[in-house]
């Protein structure tokens, strides 16, 4: 899978952190109103996690992502990765996105939010200067949990901050092991430039599973064995 997630400073990854613990505290006593907890694998061998949590009222939704992958060879650490996410949602438009991540110590951010009639998003690299760019008001991350996503032709990289045109299709019904059980999962393909994703949602719209191919051909699994 691509993991190309922005960073601009130290500052911001700290501020975000605590930002994201000021949410948990302050959600502490709320239900979570979904949630996913992810195995990653890679070729079959698992690398890490990668959990989801949605928190909905009655004015947005809140999701937060976070993930750890340590790919090892020959008992060494050739390859790690850190990644938090928080979105914030209002009806089905993205309001505001703060992802920042640690790509085997390159660190990358992506920081926007919906104003004044566009939704802005900076985006840095390595401590570089910002970069901004300017979409409609009303877009679309990569939001794996809700399959409404797949009916948009163009989507938000929250891990480059550019807009990516993106087309899907239903490529069939599979039976998929899932929480200890075999279910009946309906199987889409998302296809895009340099990007293919698979991805298994429930008969009523659960997301079960995904699965991608790394530009060397790898195979990058999240599932619930």
């Amino acid at each position: 899978m691509n993991f190309i997630y922005r960073h601009t400073s130290n500052i911001q990854y700290v501020f975000l952190l605590c930002f994201i613990s000021i949410f948990n505290v302050a959600h502490a006593s709320s239900s979570i109103d979904k949630n996913w907890k992810f195995t990653v694998y890679l070729d079959g061998d698992e690398i890490g996690f990668h959990n989801f949590s949605i928190i909905q009222n009655e004015e947005y939704q809140k999701i937060y992502s976070s993930a750890r992958f340590n790919v090892k060879f020959l008992f060494i650490n050739a390859y790690s990765y850190k990644h938090d996410n928080v979105e914030l949602w209002q009806g089905q438009c993205l309001n505001s996105i703060n992802a920042v991540t640690d790509d085997n110590g390159d660190l990358y951010n992506v920081s926007g939010e919906a104003y004044n009639g566009s939704f802005i998003v900076n985006t840095a690299e390595n401590n570089t200067d910002e970069k901004q760019n300017k979409y409609l008001p009303c877009i679309k991350t990569f939001a794996y949990w809700d399959p409404e996503f797949l009916k948009e032709t163009t989507l938000l990289n929250s891990q480059t901050g550019e807009m990516i045109e993106v087309d899907s299709e239903f490529i069939g019904t599979d039976t998929l092991r899932h929480n200890g059980e075999e279910v009946v999962a309906r199987h889409y393909r998302l296809h895009g430039k340099d990007l293919q994703i698979d991805l298994w949602y429930s008969v009523d719209d659960h997301w079960l599973a995904l699965e991608s191919l790394t530009e060397s051909g790898r195979v990058v699994r999240y599932a619930m064995p």
